[in-house]
């Protein structure tokens, strides 16, 4: 088994304007298989954003790290220090969340591609084919590489965000909120393209986004995140079918389902701030089904196979209603 990703205690934070640490993700340990599609799911101010640039090696230099983080083996966090160069681009390459802002406006589509590719190595006729190669698989006519950004759709600009990703070859691909400036059917068509990718590169995909039921449709495992902490990793599917977390039961109830009606609910309460430190349980204050216990920090523990962070993993659902 080869992981693509593996991080051990790993916690990023900025310093404040009084040169205090501020941690928006804390002692985040976690594996993801090479393959595997991933998703990291959590509202947001969660660290699920912070958590996959730390992956895609495009934190600020600002930033403060702490603890390990590996890709495909190779150490590219160790505490203060980050091991990127030679990485970015070539093992790992990061889809934008708002490939309108991305983009260059300055260029047009072809030149941002040679402008990449030219970069890691590629001859002018060699990247032509390839770049002629993934536009098909994106379903996009050659004709976008005269235009300039502007002049595309979003739904073609998060395409050649994705296919920018592509052209180097990278094995990791993290995109953050993919499906965020587009509309339900291409949401659904993106999705389809992502698993596609997968089955005809082999890459492993990490997936950053607040809809848990859109992660359940492409993603393998899902790591759902809350307050800076991973409180909760499964299976997609077993996630979804039976979900052990508070927070995680809640999250899967508040999302519309497409052709299907039923009342939406909402998550009692609002989610720490980014930074806020507490104790015990982070999920304490807005949790329905807290206990005496849930003052202390709960340990990360095995349940069926699965990963959970908290001290009742096993309430009924019944209870989050009462």
């Amino acid at each position: 088994m080869v992981l693509a990703v593996e991080a051990r205690n790993l916690s990023i934070g900025y310093l404040d304007e009084d040169d205090n640490l501020v941690l928006v993700v804390r002692n985040a340990s976690f594996s993801v298989e090479e393959g595997e599609v991933c998703c990291l799911v959590g509202e947001s101010g969660s660290g699920k954003t912070t958590l996959g640039n730390s992956i895609a090696g495009v934190l600020p230099p600002y930033s403060v790290t702490k603890g390990l983080l590996y890709l495909f083996g190779k150490l590219v966090v160790k505490d203060e220090l980050r091991f990127y160069e030679g990485v970015r681009g070539r093992l790992v390459s990061y889809i934008p969340q708002n490939p309108g802002s991305s983009l260059s406006p300055y260029m047009r589509v072809w030149d941002q591609f040679w402008r990449v590719m030219k970069a890691h190595g590629f001859t002018e006729e060699t990247a032509k084919k390839k770049v002629a190669e993934i536009l098909r698989l994106l379903n996009l006519k050659t004709e976008v590489l005269d235009h300039y950004p502007h002049e595309l759709s979003g739904g073609m600009q998060q395409r050649v965000a994705i296919g920018l990703s592509l052209v180097t070859g990278a094995k990791l691909l993290v995109a953050d909120e993919p499906t965020s400036s587009v509309d339900a059917h291409l949401k659904l068509q993106l999705m389809r393209l992502f698993r596609e990718i997968k089955e005809l590169y082999g890459v492993t995909i990490v997936l950053i986004t607040h809809d848990v039921l859109l992660a359940g449709k492409i993603c393998d495992k899902i790591l759902v995140m809350y307050g800076g902490e991973i409180v909760e990793v499964s299976s997609a599917k077993e996630l979804l079918e039976n979900p052990l977390h508070p927070y995680t039961k809640l999250l899967t109830r508040v999302v519309p389902v497409l052709g299907y009606k039923k009342k939406l609910e909402s998550i009692p309460g609002e989610p720490p701030r980014p930074g806020q430190v507490m104790e015990g349980c982070v999920f304490y204050e807005r949790c329905p089904v807290r206990g005496d216990e849930c003052v202390k920090t709960p340990p990360a523990q095995e349940v069926d196979g699965r990963v959970v962070k908290c001290w009742r993993p096993l309430i009924k659902e019944s209870a989050l209603l009462s």
